[in-house]
């Protein structure tokens, strides 16, 4: 038996295999079980799943759903010793379940039900797969399904058939039909009825459905049924055209409702397929003066009703046009994705590039009528990096900063470009103050001649390349150059030589890499992409977000990126690391529409930029409206443990369970959370946090507690405990809030349902500019919130006091506190201002129900001179 799995409320898990079949396109799975936090024996010494306690684990998946359905077949093979394996399978099918809402190819029977397989009185044929048949067929098929009674009874059973296709069309009327209405199955005997398909005039499909078998005592059976139909076989021949107007020599993907279509002959291209819909698309990465351009040719509806030839024709393809507020460039990966629904069978397809991509073409299509298409692809735009023009011309040279060049002036400049010859046999005789132009044909030893020529008082070099795309790709991290370094390509060199030549060249330079804007752009084509795909960036189609990334460190750069993906996926892909400069602040536009986004944002630079970014803090996954929106800072002070308004992982009582989920690290921005880094891999996060926590229970030490994001057992009597948790964050990059301390006392008993614990909660609003730091030598305030976590009554009774530290923690000063708003205090400081310094800040704060919190965040922020 094949099993999916289900959880409590019989929701089909998310993990849990679908169906059909491949190659006759059956009902899978059988049944489903329960597989969804399933509590189970615990081997000694292992950490497999969530533990429970010492004795037994959590764990989810249709591993722990296969032993319901084993369990139940053997207490049915106890009560019926004498039935075969094929009976035993066919009454825990026919007397599952069947849950509204799902796919018969998503729960097969349904959801076991033991009980009703062993001592129900009637079992049935538990499925019946039909087919494939041709349309073409002479003649009706005929099935028998049996129906078994074990008891001393007659029984009664009223019958139905009902099938459909997943896109919900029904069989012809009368073409699949029952031989009754009604069937008397004898006491312990069986019975039969036909069940009869004219394969003619069902009409050319896959059907899938029940039969059903009622009593009158309210029992219900029901045998899983699917009917194929395939209808005639085509050859169709699939012809693709470069943009030059020449045979390309790919062979396009075909793709339909069963899945992706191989060659007969792949050498004519030819493929046979079934009567129906098809999608053919092909793609090119094609050459370009000044880069590289993506072609993408497809024609989501093929309908095959003959031998046919489709020819897929690079030169039909436009180009897809992002058009911005301000002057912007592609940076970082530039992806695209069709996605296809068929019958109820969906494919995504996608294709990503660099940024040496300057250009995306797609083929307009015509409206699409059976199923679903939508093409969609994804920009990161930003103001240009460097642009570089011979001064007085048009005459660009596409010009790339070397990874480790320092940059050039963002106010721009003009260079007297000087020729030094060959890298091999550089000549810097002439480059003071000027920018040295070397020929690099071998790509080796740029930093070699490039420190020659600063010591020759070159302002910067301009190298280039072998190849006529001279992309390459600049990073903030790292050991920069001497002096700015930019690269071209041969093409573009050979120019500027002949220019260099015939008399005096100067170079124009301009460009930034701190943006003050981010176009994060999806654009998106439902059911056709139109002869001109233009997609203009504004507030009515964007959310308009200010957005601070705030500096904690000495680092002076952070790694980012705003994961964005469509309705029919479930995670974003081909989307990697983005760099973005640290106490700074910029306007950000977001698609908005039914595009989910999630934003994460790690301190300082990473290894592995051509990754998504694994490190750092995020916040929920979210669609936007358009518009202008409030500001958003990331990392901003107090950065310290709590949990996070609206999280989706609430710190519970369960049972005898503490499940806590405090994350180590949020901050200014409610909703920003992120789990410690453990400093692995490769240099991806320099040095590591450390976390520890310890857990009380009316005084004594819970074993087994070393974080505050685990879950632990606990006694079922009530007690009050305490939870401490402290956080230190080792790496240079990090200055402020170097080093946490929070400790939490609450009362807590048995709870049947998950119940929020009383863990008071401390939001802070402090006036810190984008470096964290505020003015010394004048008073400012800040603000604490105390909550308690969502789903508990108010906190009543709050007291609150608040005490700072300038010396680490040697002395404290306790600070003047007023009420100010609904639960929340301020509280007011002044720094000293006759040096640069740090603000420790400790905060006390209990109810009426004797609940208390006391944080304390060493270097929360930093006071300026």
């Amino acid at each position: 038996m094949t099993v999916g799995a289900v959880d409590r409320n019989d929701s089909l898990a998310p993990f849990s295999s679908r169906g059909p079949r491949p190659g006759d396109e059956a009902v899978k799975p059988d049944v489903t079980a329960p597989g969804v936090g399933i509590v189970a024996a615990r081997a000694a010494g292992t950490a497999m799943g969530t533990p429970v306690d010492e004795h037994y684990v959590a764990a989810s998946g249709t591993s722990m759903a296969t032993p319901h359905v084993a369990g139940a077949a053997a207490l049915l093979a106890q009560r019926h010793p004498e039935w075969t394996a094929a009976r035993l399978k066919d009454a825990l099918i026919s007397s599952a379940v069947t849950v509204d809402g799902q796919k018969v190819t998503e729960q097969g029977g349904g959801r076991i039900d033991a009980r009703a397989a062993v001592l129900g009185a009637v079992s049935a044929t538990g499925t019946l797969a039909l087919g494939p048949f041709t349309s073409e067929a002479t003649g009706p098929e005929v099935s028998r399904v049996r129906y078994t009674n074990s008891s001393d009874k007659d029984v009664i059973l009223s019958l139905d058939a009902d099938l459909a296709t997943e896109g919900g069309r029904k069989p012809a009327e009368g073409s699949v039909r029952l031989g009754a209405d009604s069937l008397k199955v004898p006491a312990n005997s069986s019975a039969e009825v036909l069940l009869t398909v004219d394969p003619a005039r069902v009409g050319q499909g896959k059907f899938y459905g029940y039969v059903t078998a009622a009593s009158s005592d309210g029992t219900v059976l029901a045998q899983t049924v699917s009917v194929l139909v395939q209808g005639p076989i085509h050859r169709i021949t699939l012809k693709s055209v470069d943009k030059d107007g020449r045979p390309a020599g790919d062979l396009p993907t075909i793709w339909g409702a069963d899945g992706f279509v191989g060659y007969t002959d792949p050498a004519a291209a030819v493929a046979e397929v079934e009567e129906g819909v098809y999608q053919v698309n092909t793609s090119w990465i094609d050459a370009a003066d000044d880069g590289q351009e993506l072609r993408h040719a497809v024609i989501p509806e093929v309908k095959v009703t003959r031998d046919m030839t489709v020819t897929l024709d690079a030169r039909d393809t436009v180009p897809v046009e992002i058009r911005t507020p301000r002057p912007a460039e592609q940076r970082g990966i530039l992806s695209y994705q069709t996605y296809r629904e068929i019958g109820g069978r969906g494919l995504t397809q996608g294709t990503m590039f660099f940024d040496s991509a300057k250009r995306l073409y797609i083929s307009p299509t015509a409206r699409v009528t059976e199923g679903t298409f939508e093409f969609a692809s994804r920009w990161q735009l930003v103001a240009p990096l460097l642009k570089a023009k011979v001064k007085k011309t048009q005459v660009g040279l596409g010009a790339y900063y070397l990874p480790m060049s320092p940059l050039l002036p963002e106010s721009g400049g003009t260079l007297t470009a000087v020729d030094a010859g060959d890298a091999d046999k550089p000549v810097f005789t002439e480059v003071r103050g000027r920018i040295a132009v070397v020929n690099n044909p071998s790509g080796e030893n740029e930093k070699a001649f490039v420190e020659r020529a600063a010591k020759a008082g070159a302002r910067a070099v301009l190298v280039i390349h072998f190849d006529d795309n001279g992309w390459t790709r600049w990073q903030p991290m790292g050991e920069r150059w001497a002096v700015p370094t930019i690269r071209i390509g041969a093409s573009e060199g050979a120019g500027l030589l002949a220019r260099i030549a015939r008399r005096s060249t100067s170079v124009e330079f301009s460009g930034t890499a701190r943006s003050p804007y981010l176009y994060d752009v999806m654009q998106v084509a439902r059911q056709q992409v139109p002869r001109k795909v233009v997609h203009t960036v504004s507030a009515s189609n964007s959310a308009v977000v200010p957005t601070t990334y705030a500096d904690n460190g000495v680092s002076g750069w952070a790694a980012e990126q705003r994961f964005g993906w469509r309705p029919y996926q479930r995670t974003a892909w081909n989307q990697y690391t983005r760099f973005v400069p640290l106490g700074f602040a910029r306007t950000e536009y977001v698609s908005a529409d039914d595009t989910v986004w999630q934003h994460r944002v790690h301190h300082t630079t990473t290894f592995f930029v051509d990754e998504p970014i694994a490190h750092g803090m995020l916040d929920q996954p979210r669609t936007f409206r358009a518009g202008r929106l409030p500001g958003e800072t990331w990392q901003g002070a107090i950065v310290r443990p709590s949990i996070p308004v609206g999280t989706s992982t609430p710190t519970v009582r369960e049972g005898n369970l503490l499940r806590l989920r405090i994350p180590e690290f949020t901050d200014s921005q409610p909703g920003h959370w992120s789990r410690r880094s453990a400093g692995e891999g490769l240099g991806e996060v320099p040095q590591g946090d450390v976390v520890s926590a310890d857990l009380y229970r009316d005084g004594e030490k819970v074993a087994g507690v070393s974080s505050a994001w685990q879950d632990i057992g606990v006694p079922d009597a009530p007690a009050r405990y305490r939870l401490d948790l402290s956080t230190a964050r080792e790496s240079e990059d990090w200055k402020a809030s170097v080093a946490t301390r929070t400790s939490w006392s609450f009362r807590s008993g048995h709870s049947k349902e998950a119940t929020p614990l009383p863990l008071l909660q401390l939001d802070y609003d402090v006036p810190v500019d984008a470096r964290n730091a505020v003015d010394g030598g004048r008073p400012h305030r800040i603000e604490v919130k105390v909550r308690a976590q969502k789903g508990l009554a108010t906190p009543r009774g709050v007291k609150l006091r608040v005490e700072a530290s300038y010396d680490d923690g040697r002395t404290w000063t306790t600070a003047r506190t007023t009420a100010h708003g609904h639960l929340g205090f301020r509280a007011s400081l002044t720094t000293p201002a006759q040096r640069r310094t740090w603000v420790t800040l400790r905060v006390t704060a209990s109810d009426s129900a004797g609940n208390t919190v006391r944080q304390t965040v060493q270097r929360a922020y930093s006071v300026r001179r």
